[in-house]
């Protein structure tokens, strides 16, 4: 269907009108998406700093000859990662779970980053 035609028919009557506040109304929409997104990448982060810290901890427990508490950290660790992800996803979805993966990886390569140095 032509432009001129849709008009003839009436059917774009208004449509200038509502674009400045369906166009607010979506950049709200994706700034708060956005945010979200960014809040759930940082709460990753923060458990992937957990996570990768504690196994640096866990492995100079297992170096020092302590296998038993090593074993436990282990444990722990991996019990308290895959619950929050767990509940991430059941409780939040798809898409705060693949922000926080994000940011459980980021947190992976800075620990692997100070190991180096």
């Amino acid at each position: 269907m032509t432009l001129t035609i849709a008009r003839r028919l009436g059917l774009l009557v208004g449509l200038a009108m509502d674009a400045s506040a369906m166009s607010d109304a979506v950049m709200h929409h994706y700034s708060a998406f956005i945010a979200g997104t960014a809040g759930w990448f940082l709460a990753g982060g923060l458990l992937g700093l957990v996570h990768f810290l504690s196994l640096r901890w866990s492995v100079q427990r297992l170096v020092a000859g302590h296998a038993l508490l090593s074993l436990g950290l282990q444990l722990l660790r991996l019990a308290l990662t895959s619950t929050a992800m767990i509940l991430t996803v059941r409780l939040f979805g798809a898409i705060p779970l693949l922000a926080g993966s994000l940011g459980l990886m980021a947190a992976r390569t800075g620990v692997l980053l100070l190991e180096v140095q």
